[in-house]
């Protein structure tokens, strides 16, 4: 192998690894929810849907339930154990095997080189993956209907050491939550007229 296919694997591999999918993040709300009439919630993990053992594990939903909690007391909302909350606040979690694959066409059909007959190089890359989902439901507590429902979707528990992840499931929830509108009174419905 000449030094010109190493340095395509190399930069292949490189690519690959700079492709990982990252954090996607969407959310859905119900527009007809004037949600100026709520102003204290309740946090609570969905216990039947965090079956994953790993991101659903009970240090994953602390995590994701302080990063909540921070998230809605900066937006104004406050904070109550009490049964009467007006917003009840259920999170989960699961995970999903997953498989990229990369084909590359380098080359030509001349081959590298002075005049050489290399022929295309084509190299396929595969590289397994489990994709981490987060989804945070919130519910009108007088209707138990959902009025807000967001979700990320990427690679969490990725990270090696335990700041790190930490910082993953912060950064997760508050990019989520940047999308739930503040008690002072956003209004989706008079936005959406």
């Amino acid at each position: 192998m000449n030094i010109k296919h190493i340095i395509a694997g190399l930069f292949v591999a490189g690519t690959i690894a700079s492709c990982a999918p990252a954090i996607t993040v969407k959310y859905d709300y119900d527009p007809k929810v004037n949600v100026r009439q709520f102003s204290t919630y309740r946090i609570e993990a969905d216990r039947q849907r965090n079956a994953d053992p790993i991101v659903g594990s009970n240090l994953n939903q602390r995590r994701i339930a302080e990063a909540l909690d921070q998230s809605l007391q900066g937006l104004g909302y406050k904070p109550t154990e009490d049964i009467g909350a007006d917003l009840i606040v259920r999170f989960f979690t699961d995970s999903k095997d997953r498989q990229q694959i990369q084909s590359n066409n380098m080359g030509s059909p001349w081959g590298w080189g002075y005049g050489g007959f290399g022929g295309y190089n084509n190299q396929v890359y595969s590289r397994q993956y489990e994709e981490n989902r987060v989804v945070v439901n919130i519910y009108d507590s007088r209707t138990n209907n959902i009025v807000w429902q967001g979700w990320a979707t990427g690679q969490l528990n990725t990270k090696k050491n335990e700041r790190n992840r930490d910082l993953a499931f912060r950064e997760t929830v508050v990019s989520i939550m940047k999308n739930f509108p503040q008690s002072a009174g956003q209004d989706y419905g008079a936005a959406a007229r």
